[in-house]
């Protein structure tokens, strides 16, 4: 038996079984995954949560000698460490922005993700890769999101992810249908919260980050964040599943 070494970038090892039939040398390998608890960062505050995410993102930006992709989340949390990482990255020539999920809407609306990211970073020199909706069908324009983000990134780098007081990442809501959906990187997700659709990345696509950050500050998320690691129906806990390079950053004592 051979046991190939561990990636530290992939959460999975390859076991391989040799076998001797007519005389012939044979390999059977079989990828197990190997799940991690999810690490808990905590900071002081609000600001400081939101330095360390900027400081850990730098750090590993400066490791890498070409494009470098970050996935953006929507909402109020990250707001502040986009304001930070306007002040503490000298250029963003080399940067491909890309966005987690979006409300099935246009780039105009009062709910648009797209809208909030470009407010932060349209006047940079970043490649930033946006939603364009054609309003025919969520599930379409999905795919032509997903062949964007195929013509434009190799690898995916960070990520940064909210969680919200019911355990969802992204927009992937407890009991909804995108869940069960790992055949693409994007999929539509019926929620009816704000909007009836959203666009969402997958697990798959998640997956697939080398390093995903999810940043949860504020009293209000002091109870779902107690159920990291233990519900293993929430959305935040069944990306275990699909990585082991996640990390939390909070303000709470758990």
């Amino acid at each position: 038996m051979l046991i190939s070494p561990l990636n530290l970038w992939l959460p999975s090892i390859e076991i391989c079984f040799s076998t001797i039939i007519d005389n012939t040398l044979s390999y059977k390998c079989n990828n197990l995954f190997m799940t991690h608890d999810i690490n808990i960062h905590i900071e002081a505050d609000h600001e400081s949560a939101s330095t360390y995410l900027v400081s850990e993102i730098k750090y590993l930006r400066n490791k890498v000698n070409s494009k470098f992709s970050i996935g953006l989340s929507g909402g109020n949390t990250p707001k502040l460490a986009y304001s930070k990482m306007l002040e503490s990255f000298v250029d963003f020539a080399d940067i491909n922005f890309w966005t987690v999920d979006e409300r099935w809407v246009d780039d105009k609306n009062e709910f648009s993700n797209q809208k909030l990211i470009d407010s932060y970073f349209d006047k940079t020199d970043a490649n930033i890769l946006k939603f364009e909706f054609s309003n025919k069908s969520p599930y379409d324009d999905a795919m032509k999101y997903e062949d964007k983000l195929k013509d434009n990134i190799d690898i995916y780098d960070v990520v940064i992810l909210g969680l919200g007081e019911d355990g969802h990442i992204a927009s992937l809501f407890p009991g909804t249908e995108a869940l069960e959906n790992n055949d693409f990187l994007y999929t539509a997700n019926e929620v009816n919260i704000k909007t009836k659709w959203r666009v969402t990345s997958t697990y798959k696509l998640l997956g697939s980050v080398r390093k995903i950050f999810v940043l949860a500050t504020g009293t209000n998320k002091k109870n779902i964040l107690s159920l990291v690691n233990k519900n293993e129906t929430l959305p935040i806990n069944i990306l275990k599943n699909y990585s082991n390079n996640i990390e939390i950053i909070t303000d709470q004592i758990i």
